[in-house]
């Protein structure tokens, strides 16, 4: 996906300190806000991208080739540069027409692909995935037990789970408000990014990437009539709080053992060192996040696959079915535009442009419920922070819709439109790239 990095820039402070990072309560005398820009690829200069600067190139120079072979062979060279030159200028849905072609031929490639069977026994909850991202594997790591100075055992043995494809490791840690009598608003106690990007190396282990999974269901159900006991009933509260009736939160880190090939090494090299080194950075980060007031637990691989499929808004009944048949049928598929899992349609969005974030400006968690309250039957939001060039802390976000029919797709994608306006979000539907998308918002550590 083009341009999906955006880098972290804050307005300094009176002392000329850096704004703390949006989401993060801040004291006084804080500044005003954060501001978060998209960051140029590399590969790009000014507003063209390396393949369009070549294009015009090419343009510029069959000419002058044709001027100096003869001089009839002009006219038909200035038509093939005005042909060059408009492919490299004009766009389609808002990209590069080179950039669309790639995306096009991409997604014929994955359709043509698609007929290869899932692995036999993948987990039913896991197949959905497993169809857009073959080579993804769930398994467990075993922790030993750890004796104490008295012999006995003073850390017992724990199983966690992890995903990966042979190049990642990723484990995934669900967050949770910890329960008080009257549990604060979200813009009170919202989850501390600061911690989540200070995961990125810890002890030498070295992320990818760490991302933040926020699913949520509204309540009441969007397809109860207005006059429902449940809808009537829920209308108050929604209209105080935004209540909804599931909203859940996954932490997902991503190990690359090339980037910390010394920290792998040191816990034992090999597929068994990297894990350990994964499991570093998640423990230290799970006891960051209860230091801060959250219930942060690092799944086992049976949470970790229950949490993909629920992002990705399995049907039980489906799963159910496909694990009683020898040869299950394939249960998604991808259109230019959505796509679809069991009997549900999605449709991925990457955030473009942000607006000011942080205090004085927009809360980030009341921009976050705002883009996931749409009257679906989900809505998932991601944020992935990684590092980009020069190690300035970046960060890539993308949200995802989920309808129960093509029609209920459609409203919401209308409706969710129009909130990002009214908020200054740009939203930009990654057509031709939806299982990029799909699997840039499940809880696997982020896009590549």
């Amino acid at each position: 996906m083009a341009g999906t990095t955006t880098a972290v820039r804050s307005h300094a402070g009176p002392d000329g300190g850096a704004a703390p990072v949006a989401g993060v309560p801040s004291g006084a005398g804080a500044p005003a806000g954060v501001v978060l820009r998209t960051q140029p690829h590399s590969g790009r200069f000014g507003p063209l991208r390396l393949g369009q600067l070549v294009l015009i190139e090419v343009a510029v120079a069959v000419p002058l080739a044709a001027w100096a072979t003869h001089p009839l062979l002009l006219v038909p060279a200035c038509v093939v540069a005005v042909a060059l030159v408009l492919l490299a200028v004009v766009r389609r849905h808002r990209r590069p027409a080179p950039e669309w072609l790639a995306a096009a031929v991409a997604l014929r490639a994955r359709r043509r692909g698609a007929g290869q069977p899932v692995p036999p026994g993948t987990d039913p909850g896991l197949a959905p995935a497993v169809e857009c991202e073959p080579a993804l594997r769930t398994l467990t790591y075993l922790r030993p037990a750890r004796g104490g100075p008295d012999g006995h055992a003073d850390r017992e043995q724990r199983a966690v789970g992890m995903v990966g494809d042979g190049t990642f490791l990723t484990a995934v840690l669900q967050v949770q408000a910890c329960d008080v009598p009257l549990r604060p608003l979200r813009t009170a106690r919202p989850l501390p990014l600061d911690l989540v990007y200070g995961a990125l190396e810890v002890d030498g282990v070295r992320l990818e990437s760490v991302q933040v999974v926020q699913h949520t269901q509204p309540a009441p159900a969007p397809h109860l009539p207005e006059q429902a006991m449940a809808a009537r009933s829920y209308a108050p509260l929604q209209a105080r709080s935004g209540a909804p009736a599931v909203r859940l939160t996954w932490i997902a880190l991503k190990l690359d053992p090339q980037l910390c090939p010394e920290a792998v090494r040191a816990r034992g090299g090999g597929l068994v060192g990297a894990q350990r080194a994964l499991l570093r950075a998640a423990d230290q980060l799970a006891s960051r996040l209860a230091g801060a007031g959250f219930d942060a637990r690092v799944l086992d691989e049976a949470g970790l696959t229950s949490a993909i499929a629920t992002s990705a808004c399995v049907n039980p009944h489906a799963g159910a079915q496909a694990s009683r048949t020898d040869t299950p049928a394939r249960r998604t598929a991808e259109t230019s535009r959505t796509w679809r899992c069991d009997d549900r349609r999605h449709t991925t969005y990457w955030i473009g442009r942000w607006p000011r974030l942080g205090p004085g400006a927009t809360p980030a968690p009341n921009l976050v419920a705002l883009l996931t309250s749409m009257p679906a039957l989900a809505s998932t939001f991601s944020l992935t922070a990684s590092r980009g060039p020069g190690d300035v802390p970046a960060l890539t976000g993308h949200i995802r819709v989920t309808g129960r029919s093509d029609t209920e797709l459609v409203a919401t994608r209308r409706q969710l439109e129009r909130a990002a306006r009214g908020v200054k979000v740009d939203l930009v539907r990654l057509d031709r790239e939806q299982v990029p998308g799909v699997l840039a918002t499940l809880p696997l550590g982020g896009a590549r």
